[in-house]
């Protein structure tokens, strides 16, 4: 071969080389912009308050753009087919699924940002709010309040609330209230408590999370993504104390209601939850419809959380929506659990 034909060859090469260094280099480049774009989305959230000169506490981390990439959409379509086959079956008119693993933060969700009535699930953040008060007044937590005949009539005046264990001219302590509202969820006991809770720091659990106070709270409606915001920050104690919300989630994992999600794990797993039950009604007092949730961590080797939320047609009862909980429960589980995705 001839010297200035070799010379042409290796001349050949290098430019091929150069290119394709090149290329690589403009691949590198788009990729490593690309992470580090994902990676800024990442942002932590604060409370959303100013009260504090020299610290910003930390609540949790918006995964942002990076959110994608960390659901697991293996478990969703499971989640999903469950569901479709539900209301294939006309079991429920809506059912709504957001679990999240509390260590790695996989997650998946099956209509998880529709809103129900959140009904009794609402006393997790009355729960909140007095132990974030006795931060700033300790005695609070042996304050005791009178149950009136006014405080029990505006307990039983919505339709198909269980009957409070509270006694009408009895007085009880705010630490036992909380205890029967979040473990029997008496209605009595939370009409009480939040006939004398400090609406300043209650209102301040919502802006702190950056979600809207309701103005009506009978309306009010919530999604299982946004509700779980409340458990995490128990779980993480990035709101409340250690004690104190150690504290709480032991309150839910003794609740008195388990034919939901405490229904579809084993018996030696525990759940710390609460569930909320929901009643439409017509002019002729005729149940139009009915919804059931229940929210809130299985302890599982590796702990998640997971919100249920559902709404059946007129003639489906508490039962049957807490038998799709259960389903769903025990799904999930099952699927968290298996070999194959250890």
């Amino acid at each position: 071969m001839e010297k200035k034909e070799k010379r042409h060859i290796a001349i050949q090469i290098t430019a091929s080389i150069i290119l394709l260094a090149a290329g690589f280099a403009a691949g590198y480049a788009v990729m490593h912009a690309k992470t580090t774009d994902l990676v800024r989305s990442i942002r932590p959230v604060h409370e959303n308050n100013f009260n504090y000169q020299f610290v910003f506490p930390l609540l949790k981390y918006d995964f942002g753009a990076a959110r994608p990439y960390l659901e697991d959409k293996d478990l969703e379509q499971k989640i999903n087919a469950y569901v479709q086959n539900a209301y294939e079956n006309n079991r429920a008119e809506s059912i709504s699924v957001y679990e999240a693993n509390l260590l790695d933060n996989d997650w998946a969700g099956v209509n998880a940002d529709a809103e129900y009535h959140p009904a009794s699930m609402m006393k997790v953040l009355i729960m909140i709010a007095y132990y974030r008060q006795s931060q700033l007044d300790p005695a609070i937590m042996n304050q005791r309040f009178i149950y009136t005949e006014p405080i029990a009539d505006q307990a039983n005046a919505i339709e198909y609330n269980l009957p409070s264990d509270l006694v009408v001219g009895q007085t009880y302590n705010v630490r036992d209230l909380i205890a029967l509202m979040i473990e029997r969820s008496d209605n009595g006991a939370e009409t009480l408590l939040l006939d004398n809770s400090n609406q300043t720091i209650l209102n301040d659990i919502y802006h702190d999370l950056g979600i809207e106070v309701p103005t009506d709270v009978p309306d009010f409606t919530i999604s299982p993504r946004t509700y779980s915001a409340f458990i995490r920050i128990l779980y993480n104690t990035t709101y409340l104390t250690d004690a104190e919300s150690e504290a709480a989630l032991s309150l839910m994992a003794s609740t008195t209601f388990t034919k939901a999600l405490a229904a579809g794990v084993p018996a030696d797993v525990t759940v710390a939850h609460k569930y909320g039950e929901h009643v439409d009604t017509d002019a002729a007092n005729a149940v139009t419809a009915t919804e059931l949730h229940d929210c809130g961590i299985v302890y599982a080797e590796n702990p998640y959380q997971i919100c249920v939320m559902t709404k059946g047609y007129p003639d489906e009862t508490e039962a049957d929506l807490a038998g799709i909980i259960k389903d769903i429960s025990a799904l999930v589980y099952r699927y968290k659990n298996s070999a194959e995705n250890n």
